[in-house]
């Protein structure tokens, strides 16, 4: 089923989002952020407050930087899955990459959808190039940095994120 509504674009901005290491924007913000579970408590994840804090950044901050920008925003035109659903496997991928206890994938939402973790199979035909990666990285990193991340948060995260370039960049 194709969604065209505006809530479909916002869920498209936030799995770009969360691909992103904006998530941690909104975490390190929050006045008790959670707490890993995988034994690194001091993780850039318990940092960013969990899943749970990171959902809340993608829904909240991450998605309307995103949308707001001319050469990203047209990449959320036309998704398959809900909003919902890609939140929240989007926010658990971050999670379990930056630490936390959740399952990198295989999860199953309450819609019914099945997360996956592979970024080849979710981007295979949007057609994103290396100049619009970089670019949504930059994006996010400034909202990350103006929302108070550190920077070494930011570099951390960006540092994973690259890892992902090469499943995601279609030239």
């Amino acid at each position: 089923m194709r969604f065209s509504s505006r809530p479909t674009v916002l869920v498209g901005a936030a799995l770009i989002a969360a691909l992103s290491f904006a998530a941690v924007a909104y975490f390190t913000t929050r006045p008790s952020p959670a707490v890993a579970s995988r034994g690194e408590d001091d993780s850039v994840s318990a940092h960013l407050g969990g899943a749970a804090g990171i959902r809340a950044f993608l829904e909240q901050k991450a998605v309307p930087a995103i949308l707001a920008d001319p050469e990203l925003s047209p990449f959320f035109a036309h998704l398959t899955e809900t909003p919902g659903d890609i939140e929240d496997c989007l926010s658990r991928l971050l999670d379990h990459d930056l630490g936390g206890p959740s399952a990198k994938n295989g999860t199953v939402t309450a819609t019914g959808h099945v997360c996956r973790s592979s970024m080849s199979e979710v981007h295979h035909d949007m057609g994103i190039s290396d100049h619009v990666f970089t670019h949504f990285i930059e994006v996010v990193g400034r909202e990350a940095l103006a929302a108070g991340v550190s920077k070494a948060d930011v570099d951390a995260i960006a540092k994973r994120l690259e890892t992902y370039r090469g499943s995601i960049v279609r030239e």
